[in-house]
């Protein structure tokens, strides 16, 4: 079999940063005993290094005690979280991607000069929960076109998306919500084109290759978003196409009769864990199958 992986598949530029972020601290110690506020990535692997070097993963602000280090994932947090940290004294050891601070500041931005926000994203998504708290109380959320129905626009709003957003989707969704916006008598509309670089790479290269492959393997969390849209573009050109997490999932019956294997992985996505899946991949190779 053929395989052919991703060039820009594996960590990204802020997925790097704060996993090194969080070691430095780690190994350093800095005195105190280190929490980590929700998954610093959407990777059980990376994660579970963390917790093994003697992190304590929190899901909720009330387990940050007085005085605690406390990892603030890539994802970020809102400004009301931050304020409680502060309040609590923690030492806050910031991971948050530099290209979702971007965000945080375009919005506070517009609502300070009384745009409405829309933000195009997943309503659940840490990173979108960590805009809108930034954004002010009349922010919009918009995953699809459903959305938009019955959405009352103010006189003047301003658009950002998830920096993981499917590009496609984006277009499409800004081309609803200027089509709206006219409907519906609006004065002026901003466009920021919020996906960053690495993510219109991935997916890009990842499209190119599901058309030339016979079966893709996707590879990264399940809660990872910008992992599930890689999974979901593929599922668009091929029908042989499988989201997991480590060779561990792989079947040696996914590959019969395939003669050529695309391989691709999101942002959280370790290097090891992508060479890895190639090699068991490889392992089918000539096998009876």
């Amino acid at each position: 079999m053929k395989i052919i992986v991703a060039q820009n598949a594996g960590f990204c530029f802020g997925v790097k940063r704060a996993i090194e972020i969080a070691f430095e601290n780690v190994n350093s110690k800095k005195g105190k005993k280190i929490k980590m506020l929700r998954e610093i990535i959407h990777n059980a692997i990376e994660v579970k290094k963390i917790k093994d070097a003697g992190v304590k993963c929190v899901n909720k602000i009330d387990d940050v005690k007085p005085g605690d280090s406390v990892i603030v994932s890539a994802h970020g947090i809102t400004l009301n979280e931050e304020k409680i940290l502060r309040g609590k004294n923690a030492r806050i050891i910031d991971t948050i991607c530099p290209y979702v601070k971007r965000i945080h500041n375009i919005v506070k931005v517009l609502n300070l000069e009384n745009y409405q926000v829309v933000v195009i994203g997943d309503k659940e998504h840490y990173e979108v929960k960590g805009i809108t708290g930034h954004s002010g109380q009349n922010t919009i959320i918009i995953s699809s076109k459903e959305d938009l129905k019955n959405v009352k626009f103010d006189k003047k709003i301003g658009i950002v998306s998830q920096t993981t957003q499917n590009i496609e989707l984006f277009k499409e969704l800004v081309n609803y919500i200027l089509d709206a916006a006219l409907k519906q008598g609006i004065s002026e509309v901003k466009i920021f084109n919020t996906i960053c670089d690495a993510t219109y790479k991935r997916q890009e290269e990842t499209k190119s290759i599901a058309k030339q492959v016979d079966i893709m393997i996707i590879i990264g969390g399940k809660n990872s978003a910008n992992t599930k849209r890689l999974y979901d573009i593929c599922k668009e050109i091929l029908n042989d196409v499988y989201f997991i997490e480590s060779e561990k999932e792989l079947k040696k019956t996914w590959f019969k009769n395939k003669n050529i294997v695309g391989v691709s992985a999101g942002a959280s996505t370790s290097e090891y864990s992508i060479k890895n899946v190639v090699k068991k991949i490889k392992s089918y190779d000539g096998e009876k199958q």
